[in-house]
């Protein structure tokens, strides 16, 4: 399956593909257009050194590969954080506003200059640049006419991209199934907990935080990254074989594969087994029903409580609030089954300074006291960022017997702290 891949279409055309899903990017007299969307875009365009100007936002479409719509969080983050330029998101009025609103319920948020409380910002409208076509918007010679049927580019009086015309051949969901009978599927119970890191990064570098925990009957995905099936074949496993689905945010690197898990369920016509909390299922039932409209079927959602553990079979799992930018809450968890327990930070802003201001108990390294096995968000360069500096991290290995390795940055072989590999699976025994 292609991974990663730019080839050129045309002479003004050129296409970049990950696993079915793809974006188009046309050379113009007013710069590159980037036409749609798909997870880990951001990463995609600067590997190939794209930077594209204007961006078409076509009818939000979705298969079991993922959404033409996720995607855009990171574009910005990566403009925000790192510099950039005030994109014109150009297309139907409906299609333009879907991604604006949705964009405004998470990157809209983040810290006070304190890192105390969540405050609204007005970065959006700062990189996002909302251009109507009604059907057609004009900037000097380009022209670009949006419909709910086609995409049509014309420059200079000629017409250089037709999207129809240039469709991709094979449908995405027919690519899915192709990989999944390849893979072996392993309904073993486990006897002792199992953590396999699919992926120890974020929205920036790498594969995007996720992991599969494995114990008895159960199967327990954090976070599923785009591309799942793909993603999970990659490690051995098949993406029928997740029997749960826990979401610790709404940030785009923590939901990046769930269009395609909403997708899965209505193909299979197998609801979705979500775990995470009320307040987080409400934001993702709001902003997913545009694209899938059954979500209430597709979806069996079992809420998690902070403070009250929840009983999955042989599994516990206790959870917490984090310290971290979103008003709807973010999670971190300690699981136990045969008689070890695992410990996940989930995105926070772990810091003694800060924390005697909040005074939450459950943020004090103790809360990881009874773990085995600790995964922890981890920044190696900024003490002052939203993320949990390394020295803080540092203090919590001091604090706790567990072992405690950190994730949610680049892999670094020569770290100051030791990092969850990606691939490995480890075995609390």
């Amino acid at each position: 399956m292609i991974h990663n891949c730019l080839s050129p279409l045309t002479k003004k055309v050129n296409r970049i593909e990950n696993y079915g899903m793809t974006v188009d990017l046309i050379d113009t007299s007013r710069g590159t257009v980037r036409i749609g969307s798909m997870p880990d875009v951001s990463k995609f365009l600067n590997h190939h050194g794209f930077r594209e100007e204007i961006v078409v936002v076509p009818d939000w479409q979705g298969s079991m590969a993922g959404d033409n719509h996720t995607g855009e969080e990171f574009i910005l983050w990566q403009a925000q954080v790192k510099g950039g330029i005030r994109k014109h998101y150009v297309g139907l009025s409906a299609n333009v506003a879907q991604v604006h609103q949705n964009l405004n319920e998470t990157f809209s948020f983040f810290f006070d200059s304190k890192r105390i409380s969540i405050i609204r910002k007005k970065w959006l409208n700062n990189w996002f640049n909302r251009k109507v076509a009604a059907p057609v918007y004009e900037n000097g010679p380009l022209k670009i006419t949006v419909d709910h049927h086609n995409i049509i580019l014309s420059d200079q009086g000629h017409t250089i991209y037709d999207m129809l015309a240039l469709k991709p051949s094979q449908s995405q969901d027919n690519q899915v199934e192709i990989v999944l009978e390849q893979v072996t599927r392993d309904s073993n119970p486990r006897q002792t907990l199992e953590v396999l890191a699919v992926g120890a990064g974020n929205g920036f570098a790498g594969t995007i935080s996720n992991f599969v925990l494995r114990f008895d009957r159960q199967v327990i995905w954090i976070d599923p990254c785009g591309y799942p099936a793909f993603t999970l074949a990659r490690h051995g496993i098949h993406w029928d074989d997740i029997t749960h689905v826990i979401i610790t945010h709404n940030h785009e690197d923590h939901i990046q594969g769930f269009s395609a898990c909403l997708k899965r369920a209505e193909h299979t016509k197998t609801p979705l087994n979500l775990l995470t909390a009320p307040t987080i299922h409400r934001l993702l039932k709001k902003q997913f029903t545009p694209l899938c409209p059954e979500f209430d079927r597709l979806v069996n959602f079992t809420p998690l409580s902070p403070g009250t553990p929840l009983q999955l079979g042989a599994v516990r799992i206790e959870s917490r609030w984090n310290h971290h930018f979103l008003p709807y809450g973010t999670l971190g968890f300690k699981i136990t089954a045969g008689g070890k327990t695992f410990g996940f930070s989930g995105d926070t802003k772990l810091d003694e300074t800060i924390n005697s201001i909040v005074n939450r108990d459950e943020l004090l390294p103790q809360w990881f006291a009874s773990c085995d096995l600790v995964f922890h968000e981890i920044d190696f360069d900024n003490p002052d960022s939203v993320h949990t500096h390394w020295k803080q991290v540092q203090k919590l290995q001091q604090a706790i017997s567990g072992q405690v390795l950190g994730y949610h940055t680049p892999f670094l072989a020569n770290g100051p702290m030791p990092l969850v590999q990606e691939g490995k699976t480890y075995y609390l025994e």
